[in-house]
């Protein structure tokens, strides 16, 4: 039987990955989480209490699913990797190292053979990643990105500042009211005016992709949605394309769904795919101005960008650590 710990099981794409874990026969599904020690979760048909993540390390688990803060992947993963553990982690942490995968599993699930640590990118990544490889054979030298990302991005904090109407008082998570209201800055500002959240969708793009030249420009803004991240999306080519050609390589690619009949009001909306494995893709264009294609994308940032590309990558490394027994 594989023992599976959750850290994070409390938070917003903890609760999901919980649900998916709820029904994986031959496994045992432990809880963990410094802040809601002893909170009981229903997992399947038991109620299980969270514990403390120092239980982490007097009784290791076979596999850890890390859906917590930077600072506490930082912290544990070094040392549960050490006693032998299979680390999934969804934090930032260890994207961007060279000795670390970047496993989306429908585009590069084969580069975490061989690997402890997994790492799962952005949310907005993984769903604009799972569209630009379908368009692979096209080609692709330059993505430009608008992102429209929901409060539930920021966690319940910032499911609670969307609730808040006009006061700043009570925000705790963004700077300004998100209720009828767009926030164009999402993560730290870096000196070069970028934030945070666009170096992780043009690295984390890149690394996946595996085009290193790729030239990308992003832009995210947070809005007032409660779950599900749509994104407008520019690509170049470097050859002139067939825009039925491009369609098509986005209708057979996996977890794609296409909702491309606009005249009938069919097109990818965050309602449209809520709860759901799928990034829906729709209103395709030729771009008029340059050798591109244009279309928006949407998908469930709790599921589809965090837990289930998680639960993904855990199905493959026991199947893989399965085959070598």
């Amino acid at each position: 039987m594989n023992t599976i710990a959750i850290v994070g099981a409390t938070g917003l794409a903890g609760e999901k990955l919980v649900y998916l874990l709820s029904t994986l026969p031959d496994s045992r599904v432990k809880l963990f989480g410094n802040s809601a020690v002893n909170t009981k979760i229903r997992v399947g048909k038991i109620h299980t209490s969270v514990e403390s993540c120092d239980k982490l390390l007097s009784d290791p688990p076979k596999y850890a699913m890390f859906m917590a803060p930077e600072e506490v992947a930082a912290y544990y993963v070094p040392k549960l990797l050490k006693k032998g553990v299979t680390v999934i982690d969804n934090s930032s942490r260890f994207r961007l190292r060279k000795d670390v995968p970047l496993i989306v599993p429908c585009i590069n699930g084969q580069e975490a053979r061989g690997h402890n640590l997994i790492a799962n990118p952005n949310c907005s990544t993984i769903q604009v990643a799972i569209c630009l490889n379908a368009l692979k054979p096209l080609d692709p030298t330059k993505l430009t990105v608008v992102t429209y990302q929901a409060a539930s991005g920021a966690g319940r904090e910032g499911l609670n500042d969307l609730l808040e109407q006009r006061s700043y008082g009570r925000l705790q998570s963004f700077r300004h009211p998100l209720n009828d209201n767009i926030i164009p800055c999402i993560g730290e500002l870096r000196p070069d005016g970028v934030t945070s959240e666009e170096r992780k969708l043009t690295d984390e793009s890149r690394k996946i992709l595996r085009l290193p030249r790729l030239k990308v420009n992003a832009f995210c803004a947070r809005v007032p949605v409660t779950v599900g991240h749509g994104a407008f999306v520019n690509v170049q080519f470097k050859e002139r394309f067939d825009l039925n050609t491009a369609r098509t390589l986005l209708k057979n690619a996996p977890n794609v769904l296409l909702l491309d009949d606009a005249e009938c009001g069919l097109y990818p909306m965050p309602l449209t795919v809520r709860n759901t494995k799928y990034v829906g893709v729709g209103r395709i264009t030729k771009d008029p101005t340059a050798n591109g294609l244009n279309f928006f994308c949407a998908a469930d940032n709790l599921l589809r960008g965090a837990a289930y590309n998680a639960y993904e990558i855990l199905l493959d490394k026991i199947k893989e650590n399965d085959a070598c027994l």
